[in-house]
């Protein structure tokens, strides 16, 4: 090989290099800005209780968080807030139906963000429904919903068997129900991210018993028509066009 041809191949190496490493610092100043951004909005929502709402006799009370009233001020896309202590999911919840998918690449301010912010559906309706499907990234710094693959594992499972989700209307505590891995869009899939109010007892029941089909391992929980769900949905990586869905339903006062 001639010298101009061995300077060429090693002009390309470092050109690669180069654009390699501009790219991932890139991404590591989008990832960084995006922390930030979650860190300062958490601030918010984690402010102090009223010292009013701390000593509650009333057990019956509905505690509203008042972080979330000031988030929803802020933004009124902003309808709640999805937590799984011991991960990192911990985020507001945007929703914006007038437009399909808005929150994909938008943080709270609804600025472009690849990192996006989690959403609800736009099929959904806040005010009628049997199951809320919330969509959040997989990003493989960890962040955004990437810690619902640990569900795969019954152990994870048997130490985060709860998640909450606190709303407009107060604090909702959710037991996982099911987990399971699914291709998505393939014509012949389990469209679980159609899923939102059922027309009959059978079609929800139906719903239910195809997700503890699916499930990795049986929760021992199940749910009865008129339970309200939550599906958690994100990007996952061992099927084609794959999705990681946990479901939750909705503690009952006797349980």
């Amino acid at each position: 090989m001639n010298r101009i041809a061995t300077g060429f191949l090693l002009f390309l190496s470092i050109l690669c290099i180069s654009v390699s490493v501009y790219m991932l610092a890139g991404m590591y100043q989008e990832d960084a800005k995006s922390d930030q951004t979650f860190e300062e909005i958490r601030k918010v929502f984690d402010q102090e209780k009223p010292e009013d709402t701390k000593d509650s006799e009333n057990a019956n009370e509905v505690y509203i968080n008042p972080g979330l009233l000031e988030l929803h001020e802020q933004n009124p896309d902003c309808v709640g807030w999805i937590h799984i202590e011991g991960t990192k999911i911990d985020y507001p919840v945007m929703y914006h139906p007038e437009e399909k998918n808005y929150y994909l690449r938008r943080n709270f301010h609804k600025e472009y963000d690849i990192s996006g912010t989690p959403y609800i559906a736009e099929i959904c309706d806040l005010e009628d429904f049997d199951n809320l499907i919330l969509y959040g990234h997989h990003m493989n710094s960890g962040a955004m919903f990437a810690h619902l693959d640990k569900y795969k594992s019954e152990s994870f499972y048997q130490e985060h068997k709860t998640f909450t989700y606190s709303t407009l209307h107060g604090e909702e505590t959710y037991e996982v129900m099911a987990c399971f891995a699914v291709p998505v869009y393939t014509g012949n899939d389990f469209a679980y991210y159609v899923f939102t109010k059922a027309e009959t007892h059978f079609e929800y029941e139906t719903f239910v018993e195809t997700c503890r089909k699916k499930s990795y391992y049986d929760t021992g929980v199940t749910a009865d028509y008129g339970d309200q769900l939550i599906t958690l949905s994100t990007c996952e990586y061992s099927h084609k066009n794959g999705r990681m869905v946990v479901v939750g339903r909705l503690l009952r006062e006797d349980d």
